[in-house]
């Protein structure tokens, strides 16, 4: 597995459908973007467990699921390491089975000098679900990580950090429970960024500015 530096999930490629034309950076996750709660029936009881009727699968479920979301993965790695070689993004593209718009996509990447397809949380824990890693080395790299965490920006804009993908295993039960406890306690004793004012708060803040002069 590439030992690239952690880094946060890059934004979508506007007006790309889901799969394989996700932008170099993003998570192929499906499910990304979907916050505990946000699905009706869906969330955590007071102890921190799920607390959503969704069935748990089957770790064979599990598997395919993680498999698909790592194929995308490394083909656009490979793509990386094929255009290192000097091959075009036909060429890329042939020797991967992807659309020649993905290889250019991921030649336009690497021109702005952007990584692509830096290792996250997520990609962990969906190897450690085909068995290319163990849990041990998941854990430990997960206790390590150097977690950002999302906030809200502007009015309804949800900013996502590394956290996120720890709350997206657990939430697709990539994790389990005691695992994602173990993790959440190290992550709250983490600096969080304050999320931008609401704009009824900014209103207030206004009013108190006014006031004071």
């Amino acid at each position: 597995m590439s030992d690239t530096t952690p880094g946060a999930t890059g934004p979508q490629d506007p007006g790309a459908s889901a799969g394989e034309d996700t932008a170099p950076g993003a998570s192929p996750d499906p499910h990304e973007g979907v916050e505990p709660g946000a699905i009706e029936g869906q969330g955590e009881d007071a102890g921190g467990a799920r607390g959503w009727s969704r069935p748990r699968p089957t770790p064979e479920q599990l598997r395919a699921d993680a498999t698909e979301f790592l194929e995308r993965i490394d083909r656009q790695r490979e793509i990386v390491r094929l255009l290192g070689l000097g091959l075009s993004p036909e060429q890329a593209a042939e020797r991967t089975g992807v659309e020649l718009r993905v290889a250019r996509g991921v030649r336009q990447w690497l021109e702005r000098g952007d990584e692509v397809r830096p290792v996250t949380p997520e990609e962990l824990g969906w190897r450690r679900a085909v068995g290319q890693i163990s849990t041990e080395e998941m854990m430990e790299r997960l206790r390590t990580w150097p977690y950002t965490f999302g906030r809200i920006r502007g009015y309804d804009f949800w900013e996502r950090g590394s956290w996120d993908d720890v709350d997206s295993l657990h939430t697709w039960y990539f994790l389990s429970d005691e695992e994602y406890h173990e993790l959440r306690v190290i992550a709250d004793s983490m600096p969080h960024p304050p999320d931008d004012p609401m704009p009824w708060d900014k209103k207030h803040q206004q009013q108190q500015k006014q006031q004071q002069s």
